[in-house]
């Protein structure tokens, strides 16, 4: 083969190469080499800007969810040993009422039978003053009634 005539002179087999093969070749390069520099890295520099603020982002949110998750944390355990406490005080609270309540009820009840016991002698001592006091008149309305009945019965 030579190469003038190979290149240049177009022969009809099968596999033929001429200057259209590295023309379009050269061709396709350039285009490669263009389309790689003028429009896809302007837009990967994009891309690549996006990502790390995208990383940035996600990372400092991590970092915030992390942070707010350890402060809810704190925080419900401290109301819980709040509440806790809380609830010991109100135990306690409950029990010192309940005995000073029972206290005064068995100081309430003493005071009471003691009344009861005086007035109970005070009015012993009026009853028996009183049925003392009413045996004559009673006797006297007696007398009489009795007397009206007998002269209403000789009649």
């Amino acid at each position: 083969m030579i190469l003038p005539v190979t290149f240049f002179i177009n022969a009809s087999g099968l596999f033929d190469f001429d200057l259209t093969f590295p023309t379009e070749a050269l061709l396709f390069l350039i285009l490669a080499g263009v389309t790689t520099f003028v429009f896809l890295t302007p837009v990967g520099k994009q891309m690549e800007e996006r990502s790390e603020f995208i990383n940035y982002t996600l990372r400092k949110s991590t970092i915030l969810l992390t942070l707010g998750y350890e402060k809810l944390t704190t925080s419900v355990s401290l109301l819980t040993e709040e509440i806790e406490e809380l609830n010991r005080q109100v135990k306690l609270v409950k029990n010192y009422t309940n005995s000073k309540f029972e206290e005064e009820i068995s100081f309430v009840q003493t005071e009471n039978t003691k009344i009861l016991s005086e007035l109970k002698g005070d009015l012993a001592i009026q009853s028996a003053y009183v049925l003392l006091n009413i045996a004559p008149e009673v006797t006297l309305v007696i007398d009489k009634y009795l007397k009206k009945r007998f002269e209403a019965m000789e009649s």
